[in-house]
């Protein structure tokens, strides 16, 4: 376990994070802002806010996303930005493992109109993986790679040799949080859907031979 949170707190591991987690927020922010409808419609499905709320959140939230996602990508106000993404990702875990419990099935709009994915344990373990990611970057408060290192002089910028691999890795593992659960949960319906037709069988009866006497 020592081991693990010492990985955590070095520099690399740190603005690996803070890059996914920024990422992230920004594209969620920025595709909710191209549809305000359609994620104002999305927050009503949750049915989690009284009605008088969902419209001050429904016009809050992409706001605030595209706000921190842009300071955790360059590296202002790291520690103040990674807090406040931390309760945002666990509302929208709560929000989905409560319709999870109701047994509702919808979509989740986690990411605007660019990406189409039911509420599901995949979108659960996700939002709470970004939950602990933002939390370790509060308290990390690393300064590796981070903009605002160089703007206030406190240290320069990391040479591209040891910063650009990080950015790579960032892209693969942001492409994989972003497409791994809808991924899932399609090979999950599809399984049911197949699951379910195998099981009644299409219907189908193979036809019953009839023995008859040749005709004289």
């Amino acid at each position: 376990m020592t081991e693990v949170l010492s990985a955590l707190e070095q520099p690399h591991t740190q603005l690996l994070l803070r890059l996914i987690v920024g990422g992230l927020l920004l594209l969620a922010g920025v595709t909710k802002l191209v549809d305000r409808d359609g994620f104002r419609d999305a927050v009503a499905e949750y049915k989690i806010l009284p009605a008088a709320l969902e419209r001050p959140f429904a016009l809050a939230v992409p706001l605030l996303e595209t706000a921190l996602g842009i300071l955790l990508l360059l590296g202002l106000g790291t520690p103040f930005a990674a807090a406040l993404a931390t309760p945002l990702f666990l509302s929208f875990g709560l929000a989905i493992g409560l319709n999870l419990a109701r047994g509702r099935d919808f979509n989740c709009h986690c990411f605007g109109a660019v990406q189409s994915e039911q509420i599901g344990w995949p979108a659960l373990v996700r939002s709470l993986a970004l939950t602990l990611a933002a939390l370790t970057v509060a308290l990390g408060a690393s300064r590796f790679g981070a903009v605002e290192s160089a703007l206030f002089g406190t240290s320069e910028l990391p040479p591209a040799s040891e910063v650009i691999p990080i950015v790579l890795l960032a892209f693969v593992l942001f492409d994989a949080l972003l497409l791994l659960p809808e991924a899932i949960a399609t090979q999950l319906s599809f399984r049911r859907a197949y699951g379910s037709r195998a099981a009644s069988g299409n219907g189908y009866h193979a036809p019953i031979a009839i023995d008859r006497e040749p005709v004289a």
